[in-house]
C-alpha cells in the first residue's frame, strides 16, 4: 500500500501537503501511473489532480519525493535532481526543506 500526498501549492515542498489516497500496489512507479488523470479521473473526487512533481509517495514508511524544478512557482531555489524520485528522511505534511543539492536564484553553477 502506498500513501499519496499532493503539494497544496503546485511543486512547492515548503508548503503543506494534502493526503489524497492509498494505492494498493507495492511499487512507486505503479502508484504514480495509477494516480494520473487520463480519459477518466483516477478517483471518485473530481477535483483531485494527477500526481506530479513536488508530490510525495510513502511506501512502508519511506517517503519518495518527486523532485520538482524548485521550491514552487515563486520560489528562489532550483533543485539539481529535478525530475528524479528521491528517498527523503524529513517528509512532513506541513511542508519540509528539501535536503538535496540546490542553487539559489541568480547563483552561477
Amino acid at each position: 500500500m502506498i500513501q499519496v500526498y499532493h503539494a497544496t501549492e503546485f511543486g512547492n515542498n515548503e508548503k503543506p501537503y494534502t493526503y489524497v489516497a492509498n494505492v494498493d500496489t507495492d511499487t512507486i512507479g505503479e502508484a504514480f501511473a495509477a494516480t494520473q488523470n487520463g480519459d477518466d479521473g483516477w478517483c471518485d473526487w473530481t477535483d483531485v489532480r494527477s500526481t506530479s512533481s513536488g508530490d510525495v509517495l510513502v511506501h512502508d514508511g519511506v517517503a519518495h519525493f518527486l523532485v520538482p524544478m524548485g521550491n514552487g512557482p515563486r520560489g528562489n531555489k532550483m533543485y539539481a535532481a529535478w525530475g528524479d524520485t528521491e528517498v527523503i528522511n524529513n517528509f512532513d505534511a506541513d511542508g519540509f526543506i528539501y535536503e538535496g543539492e540546490t542553487k539559489l536564484e541568480g547563483e552561477v553553477a
